[in-house]
C-alpha cells in the first residue's frame, strides 16, 4: 500500500504539469476557444475505462489468452491512476480546444465520494453494503473513510475547481447502477444460501470478478425460474438510488459555483450500459435501464438551467463494446466491455465540444452580454481587437483611424504601394497609415477642408454609416441607385443626418446593419461605441460574405 501511495503521489505531481496531446476527432475549427485549463472529473467511463493504455481499441479475444491478456498488466487501463487516454473524450476535448488538461477521473467515482470531497459530508446510500463501490478500492478491503481522506489529501479537486476555465462532469453511473449490482451480489450472503450461491461466492471471492459473479448469479436464477424475482430486486433499488443520487448532485453542483462562479462546466449525461445485454430471447436487459437512464440525463439537463454557464452533453448514442453471451468470457469481460469503445469516445467529445461555448479572452465581455456574438465575430474574424489582452471596453468609442483598420482588414490588407493621401495628420508608420492610404483612394473616406483625417476623432453612428456604405459600393455589395427612401421615416431625429450621410444611413438601416438607438430615434451625431460598432461590422461582413 505504501508502495502504491508513493506512485500515485509521483503521478499525480507528474500529471498537474503536463498537457496531454492527442488526436482532435471532432471538428472545431469553425469554434473559437480561449479555455487554459480543462478539468476533468468523473468515473471510469470518464478516465478512459475500456482503453488500452497507448489509445488502441481493447480486443476480446474468447480465449484463455485473450483473456490473461486482457486483465494483464500493461494492456488495458482502468482509470485507478487518473491518467490521460490518449484516445478518451478527454484527451480529444483538451486538444481540440488547445487546453491545458486536469484528468482527475477515476474509476468507481460516485457523487457519494465527490461530495465527500467538497463538502466532507459522506452521504452514503447504505453502508451496510461492501460490495456498492469495489471499484473505488485502493487496498482490496473495501473503502473507508480513512480512505477517502487519504484520497483527499493526494487529489486537489477543490483547488484544480478553484483555477480552472472549463470543467466536465461525468457521474452518475456508479451512484445507481453499481449499487443496484451490489443489492443484487448481497444474495450470495443469505443465511440459507444454496450450494449453487455459495460457489458463487466463492468464485468471486477469489477472483473478485463482480461482473462474472453477477452473471453466474443471473444464470443460476434463470435456471431456477426465479430470474423475474431478482430483477424486481434491481428495479426496486433504482428509485431509492436516482434520488439520493439527485441530492447529492445538487449539492455537488452548488458547491462547483461558490468554489468558482465563473467557470464553464460541461454535465455529461449517461448512456445505458446494458444495451446490447441480452440475457435471453424474452429478456432484454437494456430495458431494466431505459427508464432512469432517462430520468438520470433529464435531471442533468434541467438543473444546467439552474447556472448561465452550465450546459449537458447528451451522450445516449455513446458506442460500447459488443459481445453476446455465447461468448465463453462474456461475464469476464462484462465489467469493461459496457465502457466507451474509440467510437464512443469519439462520440462523447463530439457531443461535449458541440455544446462547449466559444468564449473571449476578455473580462468585461460576458456570454449574457447583448453584445457577446458580435464582438466574438469580430474577434475571430480579425476584424476588431481589445484595447488590452484582458478587455474589450464595449462602452468605449471607436475613433475613425480604427473603423479604417478594420474595413482595410476586411478587403484582405491589400498592398498599397505607390499610392497616397493627402491628410497632414497621418504620418507614415501609424497604426492607420496604410489603412487611410487604402481607404483614401478607394473612396471610403474623403477628410476634412483643413486636409486632415482626424484618425484620433471619435466616429460618430452617421460617419460609420457613410464608410460602410462607400465600402459596399466600391466593391459592389449595393447599388448607389436604391433609394431606401422611406427607411429612416420612423425615426423623430432623421432629420438630424447629415446631408453627406443620408443615403447611406438609408442603405444601412433599410439592411438591417443599422438599429435604432431606441425604437425611435437614431442619434446619427452620438458617437459609435464598440459594442455598437462591432455590430454594425458583424452585421455587415455576414451580409458581404454570406449574401
Amino acid at each position: 500500500m505504501k508502495k502504491l501511495k508513493k506512485l500515485m503521489a509521483m503521478v499525480l505531481c507528474i500529471l498537474m504539469m503536463l498537457n496531454i496531446a492527442a488526436p482532435a476527432f471532432a471538428e472545431t475549427e469553425s469554434k473559437s476557444y480561449n479555455y487554459d485549463t480543462y478539468l476533468c472529473i468523473g468515473d471510469s467511463i470518464a478516465a478512459g475505462c475500456g482503453l488500452t493504455w497507448d489509445g488502441s481499441e481493447t480486443v476480446f479475444e474468447p480465449t484463455p489468452e485473450g483473456l490473461a491478456k486482457v486483465w494483464g498488466k500493461g494492456y488495458i487501463t482502468h482509470g485507478y491512476d487518473f491518467k490521460a487516454i490518449p484516445t478518451a473524450y478527454h484527451s480529444i476535448v483538451a486538444e481540440a480546444i488547445d487546453a491545458e488538461l486536469w484528468q482527475l477521473a477515476v474509476s468507481g467515482l460516485r457523487s457519494v465520494e465527490l461530495r465527500y470531497f467538497l463538502d466532507g459530508v459522506f452521504n452514503d446510500y447504505d453502508d451496510t453494503f461492501s460490495w456498492d463501490n469495489t471499484y473505488f478500492d485502493w487496498d482490496a478491503n473495501g473503502f473507508t473513510i480513512s480512505d477517502l481522506d487519504y484520497v483527499k489529501s493526494l487529489i486537489p479537486y477543490a483547488e484544480c475547481i478553484k483555477n480552472t476555465d472549463l470543467m466536465t462532469l461525468n457521474i452518475g453511473s456508479n451512484d445507481v447502477f453499481s449499487f443496484s449490482f451490489g443489492v443484487v451480489m448481497a444474495e450470495l450472503y443469505k443465511e440459507d444460501a444454496n450450494p449453487e450461491l455459495t460457489a458463487i461466492k466463492e468464485y468471486f471471492e477469489s477472483t473478485g470478478n463482480i461482473g462474472a459473479a453477477f452473471g453466474k448469479l443471473i444464470e443460476l436464477y434463470q435456471s431456477m425460474g426465479k430470474i423475474t424475482e431478482l430483477l424486481n430486486v434491481i428495479v426496486s433499488t433504482f428509485s431509492t438510488t436516482v434520488d439520493q443520487f439527485f441530492t447529492n448532485y445538487d449539492i455537488i453542483m452548488d458547491e462547483i459555483y461558490k468554489l468558482n462562479p465563473d467557470i464553464t462546466l460541461v454535465n455529461v449525461g449517461v448512456y445505458n450500459p446494458l444495451k446490447y445485454m441480452h440475457v435471453s430471447d424474452s429478456l432484454d436487459a437494456s430495458v431494466l435501464l431505459s427508464g432512469v437512464v432517462n430520468k438520470i440525463n433529464r435531471h442533468l439537463s434541467d438543473y444546467c438551467k439552474t447556472y448561465d454557464n452550465c450546459y449537458y452533453a447528451d451522450v445516449v448514442g455513446t458506442e460500447t463494446y459488443e459481445t453476446t453471451l455465447g461468448d465463453p468470457y462474456f461475464w469476464e469481460y462484462f465489467s469493461i466491455t459496457v465502457h466507451p469503445n474509440l467510437a464512443g469516445h469519439q462520440f462523447m467529445a463530439q457531443q461535449i465540444l458541440s455544446v462547449i461555448p466559444e468564449n473571449l479572452p476578455f473580462k468585461d465581455v460576458q456570454p449574457s452580454d447583448w453584445c457577446f456574438d458580435d464582438v466574438l465575430y469580430c474577434y475571430k474574424n480579425d476584424l476588431m481587437k481589445g484595447v488590452s489582452e484582458t478587455a474589450f471596453d464595449p462602452d468605449g468609442v471607436m475613433t475613425r483611424g480604427m473603423v479604417a483598420t478594420v474595413l482595410y482588414r476586411m478587403n484582405g490588407s491589400p498592398d498599397v504601394s505607390g499610392m497616397s493621401h493627402p491628410f497632414n495628420d497621418v504620418s507614415e508608420g501609424r497604426y492607420c497609415a496604410d489603412a487611410v492610404i487604402w481607404a483614401y483612394n478607394n473612396g471610403i473616406i474623403a477628410g476634412y477642408a483643413d486636409g486632415s483625417f482626424k484618425p484620433d476623432q471619435f466616429i460618430s453612428r452617421e460617419q460609420l454609416a457613410a464608410m460602410l456604405y462607400r465600402y459596399a459600393c466600391e466593391f459592389g455589395y449595393a447599388d448607389p441607385a436604391e433609394k431606401n427612401s422611406f427607411a429612416l421615416v420612423k425615426y423623430t431625429d432623421s432629420d438630424q443626418v447629415s446631408a453627406y450621410a443620408v443615403p447611406a444611413m438609408r442603405w444601412t438601416v433599410a439592411h438591417g446593419i443599422i438599429y435604432g438607438k431606441t425604437f425611435s430615434t437614431l442619434q446619427p451625431q452620438g458617437d459609435a461605441t464598440r459594442a455598437q460598432c462591432a455590430a454594425m461590422l458583424t452585421r455587415f461582413d455576414k451580409m458581404i460574405n454570406e449574401g
